[in-house]
């Protein structure tokens, strides 16, 4: 279960395309990155848009090098060892309903310290109602808050 369930700051993140997405959570993680470990759920491999991305930016390399070691970019089995369950964590999940509702269930049974999570959604997909899904959530990411 996740710990501390009461208290996980949720966000959601509506993009239209891998790089639209990368490019509203890049300034999301550099913020969080220093205060928690964030982890990444995708269902698809996002490791080459977000090196393309990274090399456009003006972020300095070391954070750079940050945001690319983030577990997980590229869809891969995430473990958690012992001596990493008292961290904080940030989870970003971006996928299907079907794939978020399992990730979500499977990041309850990592028994981890989750302060923040955000879900993201493409919003080319048409059945979703966009007005539903803000109002579940603390807050909106988007390119606005760059």
């Amino acid at each position: 279960m996740i710990t501390k369930e009461q208290n996980i700051n949720k966000y959601c993140c509506l993009y239209v395309s891998d790089f639209h997405l990368e490019m509203i959570l890049l300034p999301f993680i550099k913020n969080k990155m220093d205060s928690s470990k964030i982890l990444f759920f995708t269902q698809k491999n996002l490791y080459e848009s977000v090196q393309k991305v990274l090399e456009r930016t003006n972020l300095n390399l070391n954070n750079k090098n940050k945001i690319l070691n983030i577990k997980n970019w590229n869809n891969k089995k995430i473990e958690i060892v012992s001596n990493e369950k008292d961290d904080e964590y940030t989870i970003i999940v971006n996928g299907d309903k079907e794939y978020r509702d399992k990730t979500i269930s499977e990041i309850k049974r990592l028994k981890i310290n989750v302060k923040s999570i955000v879900d993201c959604y493409d919003i080319n997909n048409c059945g979703l109602k966009l007005n539903e899904i803000k109002n579940k959530y603390e807050g909106v990411l988007n390119t606005g808050n760059l």
